[in-house]
C-alpha cells in the first residue's frame, strides 16, 4: 500500500544478536503514527460521494476507479476511517460463506437473533412505524385511523327539536326506530415485526459495508498535501531531520 510510504522513519536501537554496539540502529517505518483527513474536510458533506462496492471490489479498484490509480487506496479507507479491512471491508462470497462455518453450527444459524420493525402505514399512507426498528418479540402499537368508520347503533326514537346538533365529522342516518352513527375514525393495534435469524443478520452486517463514502477528486491533493505535513517530525531531542527521529537509547552499555 502506497500509504506507508509517506510515513516517517524512526531509528531504534537493534535488537538483533549480530550488532555490535548499543549504538546500532535499525530504520523503520513510524507506524504509531497515524493520519486522518482534516476535520473541516470530513465534515463537509459536498467532499464525498456515496459508493456501494460492487461484488468483489478491492479498495485499490475503487481509487483507480476514482483517481485513476490504484496508489490511493489508502484514500478510501481514510475516506471511511477503516482501520481493520479484514473486519470493515464486506467479505466476498466465499469468505463469508467460511466465516460463518467457521462460527457457527446449522442450528445456531437458523435460530433467531433478533426482531425488528416492518414498515407500517395508515389508510392515508402516513408512516405509523418506520422499518429496522429492532424490538421484543411482544412488540405492537396503536394508532387511530380517522378514515376508518366504526358503526354505532343506538336503539332508541330521535326526536328533532329545535336545537342545532353538530356532528363533528360524524354521519348519522336515522329510521322511525333507530339512529344509525357511522362514526369518523377507529384505534387500531398491530404487531408488524419480522424475526431476523443470525445467518439474514450475518447478510446484512456484510451487506451494509458495502455503503461507502469516497472522496471527490478534487480535494486529493489537499489530502496528500495534509498527509505529507502530518507525518513530518517536529524540533525535539530525538529530531534528525523532519521525516526521521531516534527512538529512545534503552542500553547504556555495550552488549559485549
Amino acid at each position: 500500500m502506497a500509504y506507508f510510504r509517506n510515513f516517517s522513519d524512526i531509528l531504534y536501537q537493534s535488537p538483533l544478536a549480530s550488532r555490535t554496539s548499543s549504538y546500532d540502529y535499525i530504520r523503520a517505518k513510524n507506524i504509531f503514527r497515524r493520519a486522518k483527513i482534516r476535520e473541516d474536510i470530513f465534515q463537509a458533506a459536498v467532499a464525498f460521494d456515496r459508493y456501494k462496492i460492487i461484488g468483489e471490489e478491492r479498495p485499490d479498484q475503487i481509487a483507480n476507479k476514482v483517481y485513476g490509480s490504484p496508489q490511493y487506496d489508502w484514500v478510501i479507507l481514510l475516506a471511511n476511517n477503516i482501520i481493520n479491512i479484514r473486519e470493515e471491508w464486506p467479505l466476498s462470497d466465499s469468505e463469508f460463506n467460511s466465516y460463518i462455518t467457521s462460527k457457527y453450527s446449522a442450528a445456531e444459524l437458523s435460530q433467531v437473533k433478533y426482531y425488528e420493525t416492518i414498515a407500517y402505514f395508515d389508510s392515508r399512507g402516513k408512516m405509523i412505524i418506520p422499518a429496522g426498528k429492532i424490538v421484543d418479540s411482544n412488540f405492537s402499537i396503536t394508532y387511530f385511523d380517522y378514515d376508518a368508520q366504526e358503526q354505532e347503533i343506538i336503539t332508541q326514537p330521535y326526536r328533532f327539536d329545535q336545537t342545532s346538533t353538530t356532528f363533528d365529522s360524524t354521519i348519522v342516518r336515522f329510521d322511525m326506530d333507530q339512529q344509525i352513527s357511522l362514526k369518523q375514525g377507529k384505534s387500531f393495534t398491530v404487531s408488524p415485526i419480522k424475526s431476523v435469524s443470525v445467518y439474514e443478520y450475518e447478510i446484512q452486517k456484510n451487506e451494509e459495508k458495502r455503503n461507502i463514502y469516497v472522496l471527490k477528486p478534487r480535494f486529493l491533493q489537499t489530502i496528500i498535501d495534509d498527509l505529507e505535513e502530518i507525518m513530518n517530525y517536529d524540533l525535539s531531542s530525538q529530531y534528525i531531520n523532519r521525516s526521521t527521529k531516534k527512538g529512545d537509547e534503552l542500553r547504556v552499555i555495550s552488549p559485549r
